[in-house]
Protein backbone atom coordinates (compact mmCIF):
# COMPACT_ATOMS: atom_id res chain seq x y z
CA UNK A 1 0.00 0.00 0.00
CA UNK A 2 0.94 3.28 -0.96
CA UNK A 3 1.72 5.68 1.92
CA UNK A 4 -0.14 9.20 1.32
CA UNK A 5 1.13 11.12 3.80
CA UNK A 6 -1.45 13.66 3.41
CA UNK A 7 -3.80 14.87 6.34
CA UNK A 8 -6.53 12.72 5.12
CA UNK A 9 -7.14 9.35 4.39
CA UNK A 10 -5.39 7.45 7.12
CA UNK A 11 -7.14 9.13 9.72
CA UNK A 12 -10.64 9.40 8.62
CA UNK A 13 -12.55 7.41 10.41
CA UNK A 14 -16.22 6.56 10.55
CA UNK A 15 -17.21 7.65 14.48
CA UNK A 16 -20.50 9.31 15.11
CA UNK A 17 -20.35 13.24 16.40
CA UNK A 18 -20.77 13.69 19.64
CA UNK A 19 -18.79 16.14 20.58
CA UNK A 20 -20.47 19.71 21.00
CA UNK A 21 -18.60 22.37 18.62
CA UNK A 22 -18.80 25.90 19.31
CA UNK A 23 -20.11 28.28 17.56
CA UNK A 24 -17.67 29.91 15.11
CA UNK A 25 -18.20 32.76 12.10
CA UNK A 26 -16.68 35.64 10.65
CA UNK A 27 -15.50 36.87 7.15
CA UNK A 28 -18.43 38.46 4.53
CA UNK A 29 -20.58 37.93 1.93
CA UNK A 30 -17.47 38.72 -0.46
CA UNK A 31 -15.67 35.80 0.01
CA UNK A 32 -18.37 34.14 -1.82
CA UNK A 33 -21.43 34.28 -4.45
CA UNK A 34 -24.92 33.59 -2.64
CA UNK A 35 -26.64 31.17 -3.80
CA UNK A 36 -30.90 31.41 -4.53
CA UNK A 37 -33.22 28.73 -5.46
CA UNK A 38 -33.58 28.26 -9.18
CA UNK A 39 -36.56 26.24 -8.90
CA UNK A 40 -38.12 27.09 -12.07
CA UNK A 41 -34.63 26.22 -14.74
CA UNK A 42 -34.53 22.91 -12.40
CA UNK A 43 -37.70 21.26 -13.83
CA UNK A 44 -38.98 20.74 -17.14
CA UNK A 45 -43.15 21.70 -17.73
CA UNK A 46 -44.01 18.62 -17.02
CA UNK A 47 -42.59 19.17 -14.05
CA UNK A 48 -39.84 16.45 -14.17
CA UNK A 49 -36.31 17.40 -13.56
CA UNK A 50 -34.07 18.30 -16.48
CA UNK A 51 -31.71 16.31 -17.03
CA UNK A 52 -28.41 17.69 -16.48
CA UNK A 53 -24.33 17.16 -15.82
CA UNK A 54 -23.02 17.09 -13.01
CA UNK A 55 -19.02 17.76 -12.75
CA UNK A 56 -16.92 17.07 -9.84
CA UNK A 57 -13.44 17.26 -9.15
CA UNK A 58 -11.87 15.04 -6.76
CA UNK A 59 -7.57 15.07 -5.66
CA UNK A 60 -5.80 11.73 -6.52
CA UNK A 61 -5.31 9.36 -9.79
CA UNK A 62 -8.51 8.55 -11.49
CA UNK A 63 -9.66 4.64 -10.28
CA UNK A 64 -10.46 2.44 -13.03
CA UNK A 65 -13.61 1.58 -12.95
CA UNK A 66 -14.95 5.39 -12.12
CA UNK A 67 -17.09 6.07 -15.31
CA UNK A 68 -18.90 2.48 -14.94
CA UNK A 69 -19.76 3.28 -11.17
CA UNK A 70 -21.24 6.40 -11.56
CA UNK A 71 -23.24 5.52 -14.62
CA UNK A 72 -24.32 3.31 -12.34
CA UNK A 73 -25.02 6.32 -9.69
CA UNK A 74 -26.91 8.05 -12.45
CA UNK A 75 -29.12 4.95 -13.05
CA UNK A 76 -29.75 4.92 -9.74
CA UNK A 77 -30.99 8.54 -9.37
CA UNK A 78 -32.56 9.05 -12.48
CA UNK A 79 -36.13 9.69 -10.86
CA UNK A 80 -35.08 11.74 -8.02
CA UNK A 81 -31.92 13.21 -9.52
CA UNK A 82 -31.73 12.82 -13.44
CA UNK A 83 -28.26 13.65 -13.85
CA UNK A 84 -25.01 12.52 -15.60
CA UNK A 85 -22.09 12.70 -13.88
CA UNK A 86 -18.38 13.67 -15.04
CA UNK A 87 -15.46 12.82 -12.51
CA UNK A 88 -12.83 14.01 -12.84
CA UNK A 89 -9.64 14.09 -10.45
CA UNK A 90 -6.28 15.99 -10.38
CA UNK A 91 -2.96 14.83 -9.02
CA UNK A 92 -2.85 15.47 -5.45
CA UNK A 93 0.39 18.11 -5.85
CA UNK A 94 -1.79 19.78 -8.73
CA UNK A 95 -5.11 19.78 -7.52
CA UNK A 96 -4.98 22.86 -5.43
CA UNK A 97 -3.62 24.91 -8.55
CA UNK A 98 -6.43 23.24 -10.74
CA UNK A 99 -9.11 24.51 -8.38
CA UNK A 100 -7.40 27.77 -8.44
CA UNK A 101 -7.39 27.98 -12.50
CA UNK A 102 -10.95 26.77 -12.37
CA UNK A 103 -12.62 28.87 -10.55
CA UNK A 104 -10.61 32.25 -11.33
CA UNK A 105 -11.39 31.57 -15.12
CA UNK A 106 -15.21 31.11 -14.50
CA UNK A 107 -15.40 27.60 -15.20
CA UNK A 108 -18.64 26.17 -14.54
CA UNK A 109 -18.08 22.59 -12.78
CA UNK A 110 -20.07 22.16 -9.71
CA UNK A 111 -18.14 20.72 -7.07
CA UNK A 112 -15.08 19.71 -5.78
CA UNK A 113 -13.62 17.98 -2.52
CA UNK A 114 -11.70 20.49 0.15
CA UNK A 115 -10.43 21.38 3.62
CA UNK A 116 -9.72 23.78 5.75
CA UNK A 117 -5.66 22.14 5.29
CA UNK A 118 -6.09 22.16 2.28
CA UNK A 119 -7.92 24.85 -0.11
CA UNK A 120 -10.43 25.85 1.67
CA UNK A 121 -8.82 29.65 2.92
CA UNK A 122 -7.24 30.09 -0.41
CA UNK A 123 -10.55 29.30 -1.82
CA UNK A 124 -12.27 31.76 0.26
CA UNK A 125 -9.51 34.47 -0.37
CA UNK A 126 -10.18 34.28 -3.93
CA UNK A 127 -14.30 33.97 -4.07
CA UNK A 128 -14.29 30.73 -5.01
CA UNK A 129 -17.34 28.62 -3.66
CA UNK A 130 -21.21 29.67 -3.47
CA UNK A 131 -22.92 30.80 -0.54
CA UNK A 132 -25.15 27.52 0.50
CA UNK A 133 -26.99 28.83 3.72
CA UNK A 134 -29.96 28.89 2.22
CA UNK A 135 -30.04 26.14 -0.37
CA UNK A 136 -29.16 23.44 2.29
CA UNK A 137 -32.19 23.42 3.77
CA UNK A 138 -34.43 23.74 1.09
CA UNK A 139 -32.99 21.02 -1.23
CA UNK A 140 -30.93 19.25 1.57
CA UNK A 141 -33.43 18.94 4.61
CA UNK A 142 -32.30 15.56 5.91
CA UNK A 143 -28.17 16.61 5.94
CA UNK A 144 -29.30 19.98 7.55
CA UNK A 145 -30.54 18.89 10.12
CA UNK A 146 -27.97 16.36 10.75
CA UNK A 147 -25.73 19.59 10.82
CA UNK A 148 -27.64 21.55 13.29
CA UNK A 149 -28.58 18.73 15.80
CA UNK A 150 -24.91 18.60 15.84
CA UNK A 151 -23.88 21.81 15.82
CA UNK A 152 -21.66 21.02 12.75
CA UNK A 153 -22.57 24.45 10.67
CA UNK A 154 -21.49 27.16 13.23
CA UNK A 155 -17.93 25.92 13.90
CA UNK A 156 -17.61 26.62 9.59
CA UNK A 157 -19.50 29.70 8.99
CA UNK A 158 -17.90 33.04 7.36
CA UNK A 159 -19.36 36.06 8.53
CA UNK A 160 -22.58 33.86 9.38
CA UNK A 161 -22.93 31.99 6.29
CA UNK A 162 -22.22 28.57 4.66
CA UNK A 163 -19.75 27.74 1.96
CA UNK A 164 -18.89 24.10 2.50
CA UNK A 165 -20.84 20.81 3.20
CA UNK A 166 -18.51 18.98 6.15
CA UNK A 167 -18.89 15.44 6.68
CA UNK A 168 -20.50 14.15 9.27
CA UNK A 169 -17.47 12.11 11.24
CA UNK A 170 -15.30 12.84 14.41
CA UNK A 171 -11.81 13.21 13.92
CA UNK A 172 -8.24 13.81 15.10
CA UNK A 173 -5.10 14.45 13.50
CA UNK A 174 -3.09 13.98 16.39
CA UNK A 175 0.41 13.16 15.15
CA UNK A 176 1.61 8.80 15.00
CA UNK A 177 4.13 7.27 13.19
CA UNK A 178 4.23 3.98 11.69
CA UNK A 179 8.08 2.50 10.68
CA UNK A 180 9.96 -0.97 10.06
CA UNK A 181 10.50 -1.80 13.46
CA UNK A 182 13.01 -4.81 12.40
CA UNK A 183 15.46 -2.11 10.64
CA UNK A 184 15.14 0.07 13.44
CA UNK A 185 16.13 -2.62 15.93
CA UNK A 186 18.62 -4.04 13.45
CA UNK A 187 19.95 -0.44 13.28
CA UNK A 188 20.38 -0.11 17.24
CA UNK A 189 17.37 1.91 17.99
CA UNK A 190 16.85 0.12 21.28
CA UNK A 191 13.43 1.85 22.40
CA UNK A 192 10.01 0.32 21.90
CA UNK A 193 8.06 3.64 21.21
CA UNK A 194 8.54 6.55 18.97
CA UNK A 195 6.87 9.42 21.60
CA UNK A 196 9.40 12.38 20.73
CA UNK A 197 10.91 14.69 18.34
CA UNK A 198 14.24 12.93 19.31
CA UNK A 199 13.30 9.60 19.09
CA UNK A 200 12.22 10.03 15.88
CA UNK A 201 15.26 11.18 15.04
CA UNK A 202 17.23 8.04 16.46
CA UNK A 203 14.94 5.71 15.28
CA UNK A 204 15.32 7.04 11.05
CA UNK A 205 19.14 7.43 11.63
CA UNK A 206 18.53 3.97 13.03
CA UNK A 207 16.68 2.46 10.04
CA UNK A 208 19.16 4.54 7.22
CA UNK A 209 22.07 2.70 9.43
CA UNK A 210 20.22 -0.58 8.25
CA UNK A 211 19.55 -0.21 5.43
CA UNK A 212 20.96 2.81 3.27
CA UNK A 213 19.33 2.11 0.42
CA UNK A 214 15.84 2.79 1.81
CA UNK A 215 14.45 6.39 2.17
CA UNK A 216 14.29 6.93 5.85
CA UNK A 217 10.94 9.05 5.49
CA UNK A 218 9.18 11.38 3.56
CA UNK A 219 6.03 13.44 2.83
CA UNK A 220 4.45 15.89 0.37
CA UNK A 221 5.66 19.54 1.12
CA UNK A 222 2.78 22.13 -0.11
CA UNK A 223 1.41 23.80 2.71
CA UNK A 224 2.47 25.82 5.86
CA UNK A 225 1.62 22.38 8.30
CA UNK A 226 2.31 18.98 7.25
CA UNK A 227 3.05 15.93 8.69
CA UNK A 228 6.50 16.35 10.31
CA UNK A 229 5.72 19.74 11.16
CA UNK A 230 3.02 18.70 13.40
CA UNK A 231 4.85 16.84 16.03
CA UNK A 232 6.70 19.82 16.42
CA UNK A 233 3.57 21.91 16.50
CA UNK A 234 2.34 18.99 19.21
CA UNK A 235 5.57 19.35 21.28
CA UNK A 236 5.45 23.16 21.52
CA UNK A 237 1.55 22.88 22.35
CA UNK A 238 -0.14 24.89 19.37
CA UNK A 239 -3.15 25.35 17.71
CA UNK A 240 -3.32 25.62 14.28
CA UNK A 241 -6.20 28.16 12.96
CA UNK A 242 -6.01 26.43 9.30
CA UNK A 243 -5.59 30.23 8.07
CA UNK A 244 -2.11 30.81 6.60
CA UNK A 245 -0.13 30.02 9.10
CA UNK A 246 -1.77 31.28 11.89
CA UNK A 247 -1.26 29.43 15.93
CA UNK A 248 -1.74 30.38 18.84
CA UNK A 249 -1.40 28.10 22.44
CA UNK A 250 -3.03 26.30 23.90
CA UNK A 251 -2.18 26.84 27.16
CA UNK A 252 -2.48 30.92 26.26
CA UNK A 253 -5.83 32.71 28.00
CA UNK A 254 -5.22 35.29 25.83
CA UNK A 255 -4.90 33.49 22.84
CA UNK A 256 -2.24 35.25 21.37
CA UNK A 257 -2.13 34.78 17.38
CA UNK A 258 1.82 34.26 16.47
CA UNK A 259 3.01 33.28 12.80
CA UNK A 260 4.31 29.96 12.48
CA UNK A 261 7.39 30.68 11.56
CA UNK A 262 7.99 32.97 14.33
CA UNK A 263 8.03 30.06 16.89
CA UNK A 264 10.49 28.23 18.51
CA UNK A 265 8.78 25.12 16.93
CA UNK A 266 9.39 26.27 13.57
CA UNK A 267 13.06 27.13 14.37
CA UNK A 268 13.72 23.57 15.69
CA UNK A 269 11.49 21.59 12.94
CA UNK A 270 13.91 23.93 10.22
CA UNK A 271 16.90 22.95 11.98
CA UNK A 272 16.07 19.01 12.01
CA UNK A 273 15.21 19.61 8.14
CA UNK A 274 18.73 20.84 7.41
CA UNK A 275 19.98 17.61 9.40
CA UNK A 276 17.65 15.36 7.47
CA UNK A 277 18.17 16.42 4.18
CA UNK A 278 22.05 16.36 4.56
CA UNK A 279 22.33 12.76 6.35
CA UNK A 280 19.94 11.25 3.28
CA UNK A 281 16.89 11.02 5.91
CA UNK A 282 14.93 12.84 3.42
CA UNK A 283 14.94 13.36 -0.47
CA UNK A 284 17.56 15.58 -1.08
CA UNK A 285 15.01 17.92 -3.72
CA UNK A 286 11.47 17.11 -1.79
CA UNK A 287 10.57 20.33 -3.87
CA UNK A 288 10.58 18.49 -7.05
CA UNK A 289 9.46 14.80 -6.16
CA UNK A 290 6.49 16.14 -4.09
CA UNK A 291 7.06 13.10 -1.07
CA UNK A 292 6.28 10.41 -4.12
CA UNK A 293 9.97 8.78 -3.87
CA UNK A 294 9.03 5.41 -1.84
CA UNK A 295 6.79 3.38 -1.01
CA UNK A 296 5.85 1.93 2.73
CA UNK A 297 4.43 -1.44 1.29
CA UNK A 298 7.10 -1.85 -1.20
CA UNK A 299 9.98 -1.57 1.26
CA UNK A 300 11.66 1.21 -0.22
CA UNK A 301 9.89 3.80 2.49
CA UNK A 302 11.13 3.16 6.07
CA UNK A 303 8.43 5.31 8.11
CA UNK A 304 5.22 7.89 7.47
CA UNK A 305 3.88 9.90 9.52
CA UNK A 306 -0.15 10.37 9.90
CA UNK A 307 -3.26 10.07 12.11
CA UNK A 308 -4.65 6.82 13.29
CA UNK A 309 -6.10 4.67 11.03
CA UNK A 310 -7.55 1.21 10.59
CA UNK A 311 -4.71 0.09 8.59
CA UNK A 312 -2.75 0.70 12.11
CA UNK A 313 -5.08 -1.24 14.45
CA UNK A 314 -6.11 -3.92 12.44
CA UNK A 315 -4.64 -4.23 8.85
CA UNK A 316 -2.44 -7.25 8.95
CA UNK A 317 -1.42 -7.64 5.48
CA UNK A 318 0.94 -3.84 5.14
CA UNK A 319 3.56 -5.22 2.98
CA UNK A 320 3.74 -6.83 -0.23
CA UNK A 321 4.58 -10.36 0.22
CA UNK A 322 8.38 -10.45 -1.48
CA UNK A 323 8.81 -8.10 1.76
CA UNK A 324 7.16 -9.30 4.37
CA UNK A 325 9.29 -12.71 3.62
CA UNK A 326 12.09 -10.95 4.64
CA UNK A 327 10.58 -10.03 7.98
CA UNK A 328 9.47 -6.76 7.77
CA UNK A 329 7.26 -5.66 10.96
CA UNK A 330 5.52 -2.60 10.94
CA UNK A 331 5.31 -0.76 14.22
CA UNK A 332 3.21 2.43 15.34
CA UNK A 333 3.55 4.74 18.19
CA UNK A 334 1.77 8.17 18.96
CA UNK A 335 3.65 11.05 19.66
CA UNK A 336 3.50 13.25 23.22
CA UNK A 337 0.57 10.71 24.50
CA UNK A 338 -0.14 12.70 27.17
CA UNK A 339 -0.21 16.12 25.56
CA UNK A 340 -3.31 17.74 24.12
CA UNK A 341 -4.45 18.08 20.82
CA UNK A 342 -7.31 19.75 19.20
CA UNK A 343 -10.03 17.80 17.23
CA UNK A 344 -10.42 18.19 13.82
CA UNK A 345 -13.11 20.75 13.04
CA UNK A 346 -15.91 19.75 10.60
CA UNK A 347 -14.32 21.14 7.69
CA UNK A 348 -11.42 18.64 8.09
CA UNK A 349 -13.18 16.98 5.20
CA UNK A 350 -16.08 18.60 3.26
CA UNK A 351 -16.96 19.36 -0.40
CA UNK A 352 -17.94 22.79 -1.88
CA UNK A 353 -20.36 24.67 -4.41
CA UNK A 354 -18.46 26.15 -7.09
CA UNK A 355 -19.60 29.86 -7.10
CA UNK A 356 -20.07 29.57 -11.13
CA UNK A 357 -21.58 26.30 -10.52
CA UNK A 358 -24.68 25.11 -13.67
CA UNK A 359 -26.13 23.20 -11.30
CA UNK A 360 -26.15 24.00 -7.66
CA UNK A 361 -29.10 22.31 -6.60
CA UNK A 362 -28.71 19.84 -7.89
CA UNK A 363 -25.22 19.22 -6.45
CA UNK A 364 -27.21 19.52 -3.12
CA UNK A 365 -29.99 17.59 -3.77
CA UNK A 366 -27.66 14.87 -4.81
CA UNK A 367 -25.22 15.43 -0.61
CA UNK A 368 -29.10 15.05 0.58
CA UNK A 369 -29.44 11.54 -1.50
CA UNK A 370 -26.52 10.27 -0.09
CA UNK A 371 -27.76 10.69 3.21
CA UNK A 372 -31.07 9.37 3.09
CA UNK A 373 -30.54 6.41 0.11
CA UNK A 374 -28.16 3.77 1.45
CA UNK A 375 -27.70 1.97 -1.95
CA UNK A 376 -26.80 5.23 -3.43
CA UNK A 377 -24.43 5.77 -1.16
CA UNK A 378 -22.95 2.60 -1.29
CA UNK A 379 -22.62 2.70 -5.17
CA UNK A 380 -20.90 5.98 -4.72
CA UNK A 381 -18.28 4.69 -1.49
CA UNK A 382 -17.87 1.49 -2.91
CA UNK A 383 -19.12 0.88 -6.42
CA UNK A 384 -20.94 -2.23 -7.73
CA UNK A 385 -21.38 -5.44 -6.15
CA UNK A 386 -18.91 -8.41 -7.46
CA UNK A 387 -17.44 -5.70 -9.59
CA UNK A 388 -15.40 -3.49 -7.59
CA UNK A 389 -16.46 -4.94 -4.22
CA UNK A 390 -17.76 -7.85 -1.98
CA UNK A 391 -20.10 -7.41 0.82
CA UNK A 392 -20.78 -10.17 3.48
CA UNK A 393 -23.58 -8.76 5.49
CA UNK A 394 -22.16 -5.29 6.85
CA UNK A 395 -18.44 -6.06 5.47
CA UNK A 396 -16.80 -4.79 2.66
CA UNK A 397 -14.09 -6.27 0.77
CA UNK A 398 -11.93 -6.09 -1.98
CA UNK A 399 -12.10 -8.32 -5.04
CA UNK A 400 -9.53 -11.05 -5.96
CA UNK A 401 -5.93 -9.41 -5.94
CA UNK A 402 -6.91 -6.15 -5.09
CA UNK A 403 -5.69 -4.05 -2.17
CA UNK A 404 -3.41 -5.03 0.09
CA UNK A 405 -0.81 -2.68 -1.51
CA UNK A 406 -2.03 -3.72 -4.95
CA UNK A 407 -4.64 -1.25 -6.70
CA UNK A 408 -8.01 -1.55 -6.47
CA UNK A 409 -10.21 -0.33 -9.28
CA UNK A 410 -12.46 1.70 -7.25
CA UNK A 411 -12.76 0.73 -3.95
CA UNK A 412 -10.95 3.65 -1.78
CA UNK A 413 -11.11 6.37 -4.16
CA UNK A 414 -9.35 9.82 -3.41
CA UNK A 415 -11.62 12.58 -1.71
CA UNK A 416 -14.61 10.58 -0.93
CA UNK A 417 -14.46 11.54 2.69
CA UNK A 418 -16.42 14.82 2.37
CA UNK A 419 -19.66 12.67 1.48
CA UNK A 420 -18.89 10.34 4.51
CA UNK A 421 -22.13 9.40 6.47
CA UNK A 422 -21.75 7.79 9.59
CA UNK A 423 -24.74 6.02 9.72
CA UNK A 424 -24.27 3.90 6.48
CA UNK A 425 -20.24 3.20 7.36
CA UNK A 426 -19.70 -0.60 6.31
CA UNK A 427 -16.54 -2.43 7.91
CA UNK A 428 -14.02 -3.91 6.14
CA UNK A 429 -10.73 -5.66 6.53
CA UNK A 430 -9.07 -2.97 8.55
CA UNK A 431 -11.92 -0.98 10.08
CA UNK A 432 -13.54 -3.87 11.77
CA UNK A 433 -15.31 -3.30 15.08
CA UNK A 434 -12.72 -4.11 17.37
CA UNK A 435 -10.94 -0.69 15.61
CA UNK A 436 -14.22 1.10 16.02
CA UNK A 437 -13.87 0.12 19.50
CA UNK A 438 -10.20 1.67 19.81
CA UNK A 439 -10.56 3.91 17.78
CA UNK A 440 -13.37 5.90 20.00
CA UNK A 441 -11.72 4.95 23.01
CA UNK A 442 -8.43 6.82 21.78
CA UNK A 443 -10.19 10.06 20.71
CA UNK A 444 -12.38 10.44 23.35
CA UNK A 445 -9.29 10.58 26.11
CA UNK A 446 -9.48 14.03 27.52
CA UNK A 447 -6.65 15.20 25.91
CA UNK A 448 -8.22 15.42 22.81
CA UNK A 449 -9.64 18.69 23.19
CA UNK A 450 -12.58 21.13 21.45
CA UNK A 451 -10.57 24.40 20.20
CA UNK A 452 -9.75 26.97 22.26
CA UNK A 453 -10.74 29.55 19.92
CA UNK A 454 -14.20 27.50 18.92
CA UNK A 455 -12.52 27.01 15.15
CA UNK A 456 -12.46 30.56 14.64
CA UNK A 457 -12.77 31.15 10.71
CA UNK A 458 -11.22 34.55 9.95
CA UNK A 459 -12.54 36.97 7.86
CA UNK A 460 -9.81 37.95 5.06
CA UNK A 461 -12.01 40.43 2.91
CA UNK A 462 -9.52 43.28 4.25
CA UNK A 463 -6.31 41.48 4.07
CA UNK A 464 -6.87 39.93 0.84
CA UNK A 465 -3.64 41.28 -1.06
CA UNK A 466 -1.26 40.69 2.38
CA UNK A 467 -2.80 37.09 2.70
CA UNK A 468 -2.05 36.32 -0.96
CA UNK A 469 1.58 37.53 -0.69
CA UNK A 470 2.06 35.54 2.73
CA UNK A 471 1.17 32.66 0.42
CA UNK A 472 3.51 33.33 -2.26
CA UNK A 473 6.33 34.09 0.21
CA UNK A 474 6.15 30.79 1.58
CA UNK A 475 5.62 29.30 -1.92
CA UNK A 476 9.33 30.81 -2.66
CA UNK A 477 11.29 31.00 0.57
CA UNK A 478 9.37 29.08 3.50
CA UNK A 479 8.97 25.49 1.52
CA UNK A 480 12.70 25.38 0.92
CA UNK A 481 12.91 25.68 4.67
CA UNK A 482 10.70 23.30 5.27
CA UNK A 483 12.25 20.71 3.47
CA UNK A 484 16.29 21.37 4.14
CA UNK A 485 16.80 22.33 0.87
CA UNK A 486 19.91 25.09 0.16
CA UNK A 487 19.89 26.16 3.93
CA UNK A 488 23.66 27.67 5.00
CA UNK A 489 22.74 28.97 8.70
CA UNK A 490 19.52 28.53 10.29
CA UNK A 491 18.89 31.27 12.87
CA UNK A 492 19.76 33.58 9.41
CA UNK A 493 17.98 31.86 6.98
CA UNK A 494 14.67 31.48 9.83
CA UNK A 495 15.43 35.52 10.45
CA UNK A 496 15.37 35.96 6.37
CA UNK A 497 11.97 34.30 5.81
CA UNK A 498 10.43 35.91 9.14
CA UNK A 499 11.22 39.38 7.86
CA UNK A 500 10.07 38.70 4.00
CA UNK A 501 6.77 37.54 5.41
CA UNK A 502 6.91 41.07 7.46
CA UNK A 503 7.35 42.97 4.37
CA UNK A 504 4.83 40.87 2.64
CA UNK A 505 1.85 42.20 5.48
CA UNK A 506 2.14 39.44 8.24
CA UNK A 507 1.59 42.04 11.15
CA UNK A 508 -1.09 43.23 9.51
CA UNK A 509 -2.61 39.94 9.18
CA UNK A 510 -2.09 39.01 12.88
CA UNK A 511 -3.45 42.98 14.24
CA UNK A 512 -6.70 42.01 12.03
CA UNK A 513 -7.16 38.08 12.48
CA UNK A 514 -6.58 39.44 16.86
CA UNK A 515 -8.99 41.93 16.76
CA UNK A 516 -11.35 39.51 15.17
CA UNK A 517 -10.94 37.02 17.41
CA UNK A 518 -10.81 38.82 20.33
CA UNK A 519 -14.20 39.85 19.34
CA UNK A 520 -15.35 36.90 18.47
CA UNK A 521 -14.17 35.26 21.91
CA UNK A 522 -15.96 38.49 23.78
CA UNK A 523 -19.48 37.45 22.49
Amino acid sequence: MKINTKRIAAGLLAIVIAVSLAACGSSNNESGTKGTSNKNESASKDGQLKPVTLRFYFPGDKPQATDEVWQYVSELTKDTLNAKFEINYVNWNDFKNKMKLLQSSGDNYDLNFDGNWLDFPNAMNRGGYLDITDLLPEYAPTLYKQYTDNNLLDPIKVNDRVYAAPWTIKKTSKPIVWYRGDLAAKGGYAKDKVETVEDLDAMLHAMKKADPAILPISFRPDNWFGDISRVFQEKYGYEDLNFHGLVVKIDDPKHTVIPWEQTEAFKEYVTYMKKWNENGIIPKNLLATKGTEGDFGAGTMGAAINQIDGGILENPNTFKPQIAEKGAVKVWSEFYPDSKWVLESPLGNAVAINKNASNPERAIMFLEQLTTNEKLYDAVMYGIIDKTYKVDGRKVSYMDGQGNGQPTNYLDWAGQWGFWRTEFQKEDSSRTANYYKQYDAFINRPNNIVSTINYFVPDQASIKTESAKREQILSELGLLLMTGINIKDVDKDVLNFITKEKDAGTDKIVTEVQKQLDAYLAK
